[in-house]
């Protein structure tokens, strides 16, 4: 396929505004423009694009694209504080555990990560060592000041470590301490804590970023638990109950929860929180914001949330 030149001219906001009313899109045309001016006509064409019809035509009222602007900003936020609070806990017990095995300065210590490649230790490495130089941070110069060391311990060096580099971090540990980690979650197995953070950062980094989640489709992808039954059931609309699934075979279950979408970034969410701060308090605020009255005709099913999904056992 020949590529060709952009040659879209620049265009003002009213100009924006005619041309979203010439595509289909109505409402009133001041508060469309007022809009467009906030928040822009490309971050807006996210949520207005999944109403195209055949003919390219977006025959939508504005008033419900906004709103669904305004749900995924809640959705977003809810996400991010819930994220850091998975993103300290995890990073705090997981340094916990290796610096009790290898002491302040292990992390130095290519050994010590035996899950990376050279390549991705190096890159690692070097970013601690970087995120330590730059740093003014009054606890990084306190240390510098006071100690003849040239390196950070582990138990500093960590607070300057982003989710990715936490992610990052465990995929690199022994597997004993992959295994200390996650069960100190109550998951089982090592794989699934770590397949749960990868796309939890993936979740992290699109909110910090002010990206679309409400009906986004994540490449990176949980791993289900399907040894534990609260992951394999499915929602009976007679008996109105999540129950038992009889499936001929483990590979045939399902989450009841599409693992695609953020309905199940949100169910992680919930599962981490319980298990960090059982009083926590975010499923209300989460309900909150998706009972409101202002967002009733916005369709949960896009963000992959079942029917009674708030019912289901994990999130009883």
């Amino acid at each position: 396929m020949s590529k060709i030149p952009y040659d879209h001219p620049f265009q003002d906001y009213g100009e924006l505004t005619s041309l979203l009313v010439e595509k289909g899109i109505f409402g009133d045309v001041a508060f469309i423009c007022e809009r467009l001016k906030e928040v822009g006509y490309q971050r807006l064409s996210a949520y207005w694009i999944t109403f195209t019809d055949h003919d390219g035509r977006i025959p939508v009222n504005f008033d419900f694209v906004w709103r669904i602007y305004c749900f995924d900003r809640k959705i977003r936020a809810l996400l991010l504080e819930a994220l850091e609070r998975i993103e300290i806990a995890v990073r705090n017990r997981l340094v916990h555990f290796f610096a009790k095995e290898y002491e302040a300065f292990g992390y130095l210590n290519r050994e010590n990560f035996p899950g990376l490649s050279d390549k991705d230790w190096n890159v690692w490495y070097q970013k601690q060592i970087n995120a330590a130089r730059y740093s003014r941070s009054k606890m990084v110069i306190d240390f510098f000041n006071k100690y003849s060391d040239e390196y950070l311990p582990i138990w500093i060096a960590c607070e300057l470590m982003d989710f990715g580099s936490t992610v990052v971090f465990y995929d690199g540990v022994e597997q004993k301490i992959q295994k200390v980690t996650s069960r100190s979650f109550n998951i089982g197995q090592p794989r699934i804590m770590l397949s749960w953070l990868r796309s939890l950062n993936d979740v992290r980094n699109a909110c910090a970023h002010h990206n679309r989640v409400w009906n986004r489709a994540w490449v990176k992808q949980p791993s289900i638990p399907k040894k534990d039954k609260a992951w394999t059931v499915s929602y009976n609309q007679c008996s109105g109950q999540w129950e038992q699934v009889q499936a001929p075979s483990r590979k045939d279950i399902k989450a009841g929860f599409d693992i695609t979408k953020t309905g199940i970034m949100l169910t992680l969410c919930q599962i981490l929180l319980m298990r960090i701060d059982p009083k926590n308090g975010w499923k209300e605020k989460l309900l909150d914001v998706i009972n409101n009255p202002a967002y009733s005709d916005i369709k949960l099913s896009m963000m992959g949330l079942p029917d009674k999904w708030y019912k289901h056992p994990l999130w009883s």
